[in-house]
């Protein structure tokens, strides 16, 4: 059995692989913001010849879907397990695979269907109880959404985990095509690796905001790092579009009181949502539809994925689920305009297909 360290720091990945033993197997690799493909590709090597086990800790969220998908066996260190993480980065990638080597039965192994949180579920029950006061206060100031008035015939279509080169372009062809706009919660490393990307989605006229910058579970990590993740994705989409993104979405939704207040001390809005499609799981391109469908409202925020993994499914179904809420009189808006629309709009109820 061989073992993998897969971290981060500032602008790129790093992965340590040691043997048995803990003798490296190979020198530390390290790969830049644009490199996942190059980090699944490398560890599929080591996996090929030697059974391996991959272990991240909870700030790495961007890579773990990539790697399963693709037949790794990925394991979480959770902090009092993980050892202590850098400055602005994961715990250090060789401490990460003699974790593994030294405390596998201390490890979640990660599956394709919970990802990230596998094996969290208590423990975010636990933080979205004690996010529930301070949510409720922050959509009575319009400083955290979920959705917009029922009243009004609109929907906000966002995308979370871009841009990615092989499928955000694909939905951007798509919106061009049906004269909608969205709403993209960009990743600070997926931007600075794809600022073209990022410049098209704001020069056609969506919207874009701040996904954190390596897709971490913020609840795990102090208000300075959560502020860091938030600042330095910030400003490469600043960079790009010439403005400070001012809405934000933790990853998962992951949110308890204390990152919630931090968020908002950062003069961002979290915006969260109420339909979420499962795309990210790859149910297929059918299922995605049928749930989108069935669950969107009036003032619906839907959830769809641009990056993270394989989004054909994703890109598939958009032209269906747009024809379908068009035909039941839906409009989509970026989610500025749930945020700042007049509550004094009437307009005929919803009608469910």
């Amino acid at each position: 059995m061989w073992y993998a360290g897969l971290g981060w720091e500032g602008d790129g990945h790093e992965v340590s692989v040691v043997d048995g033993a803990g003798v490296p197997v190979a020198p530390p690799a390290r790969f830049g913001t644009g490199g996942i493909g190059a980090v699944v590709s490398y560890l599929l090597r080591f996996a090929a010849a030697e059974p391996l086990t991959c272990v991240i800790d909870s700030t790495n969220g961007l890579i773990d879907g990539h790697l399963t998908a693709a037949g790794v066996s990925v394991h979480r260190a959770d902090p009092g397990t993980a050892p202590p993480r850098r400055t602005f980065g994961s715990a250090n990638p060789a401490a990460l695979a003699g974790l593994g080597r030294t405390h596998r039965s201390r490890l979640t192994r990660l599956t394709l269907d919970s990802g990230t949180l596998t094996g969290l579920d208590e423990h975010i029950e636990e933080d979205l109880e004690r996010a529930a006061p301070v949510e409720r206060e922050l959509i009575a100031e319009g400083r955290c959404l979920t959705h917009g008035d029922r009243a009004r015939p609109v929907v906000a279509l966002t995308f979370d985990d871009g841009p990615h080169p092989d499928h955000t372009p694909r939905l951007l062809d798509m919106l061009r095509r049906y004269e909608v706009t969205a709403t993209f919660f960009c990743l600070g490393m997926n931007a600075a690796a794809h600022p073209e990307l990022v410049a098209r989605i704001a020069d056609e006229g969506h919207s874009v905001g701040n996904h954190t910058w390596s897709h971490p579970y913020l609840p795990h990590l102090t208000p300075v790092e959560v502020i860091a993740q938030v600042e330095q994705t910030a400003a490469v989409l600043a960079g790009i579009t010439g403005e400070r993104p001012t809405l934000f979405r933790p990853p998962f939704g992951g949110r308890d009181a204390d990152v919630l207040r931090t968020v908002a001390s950062a003069g961002q809005a979290t915006v969260l949502w109420d339909v979420e499609a499962g795309d990210w799981t790859l149910p297929g391109t059918p299922a995605i539809v049928r749930q989108v469908i069935r669950d969107t409202d009036f003032g619906s925020v839907i959830l769809l994925h641009d990056g993270g993994g394989d989004r054909t499914q994703t890109v598939e179904a958009l032209p269906l689920i747009l024809e379908n809420l068009m035909v039941r009189g839906c409009k989509f808006v970026p989610v500025d305009d749930l945020i700042d629309a007049d509550k004094e709009y009437t307009a005929p109820s919803w009608t469910s297909a």
